[in-house]
């Protein structure tokens, strides 16, 4: 499993591949700057059953999880905040609140601010909620042994 990445001024695209096949995408803004908010957030994340365009039924899991995993270490690797305040906010359409509230387990916080006509529902990880994902996901599915 390999991550790339594509730079840009606080916002990060993250693939991963597998087998030279893209799996999954994540778009994330991560804003460590002093004086402003200090989190990292994932704007939007998508699983792709494969990069030749094959419509494979695939399950998002744990394709979503490793990029939840990856953008949570970059979160805590640059981002020092208190237990009390978000590490990780994520906001999502409705069909995918049971995703993030049961099986990634965040925190849900209720309706996000959104474009009009468009409903989104907020989520978060405080720092320990975010490592005990990480634990979770590295106990049952091992830890990545490659990163570009």
């Amino acid at each position: 499993m390999k991550f790339y990445n594509t730079d840009f001024e606080c916002q990060n695209i993250i693939q991963l591949v597998y087998a030279e096949q893209i799996w999954g995408l994540v778009r994330y803004g991560l804003y460590p700057y002093p004086g402003s908010p200090n989190f990292l957030e994932i704007e939007q994340l998508e699983t792709i059953p494969t990069s030749r365009g094959e419509m494979i039924e695939r399950p998002i899991a744990p394709i979503g999880k490793w990029l939840i995993w990856y953008c949570i270490r970059v979160g805590l690797q640059y981002c020092t905040v208190s237990e009390n305040k978000p590490l990780i906010l994520l906001a999502s359409l409705e069909s995918a609140i049971l995703y993030y509230r049961n099986v990634i387990m965040m925190e849900y916080l209720g309706p996000a601010p959104s474009a009009p006509g468009e409903d989104l529902y907020a989520f978060r990880f405080s720092p320990t909620a975010a490592r005990t994902f990480c634990e979770r996901q590295e106990n049952q599915y091992g830890i990545p042994t490659h990163f570009d």
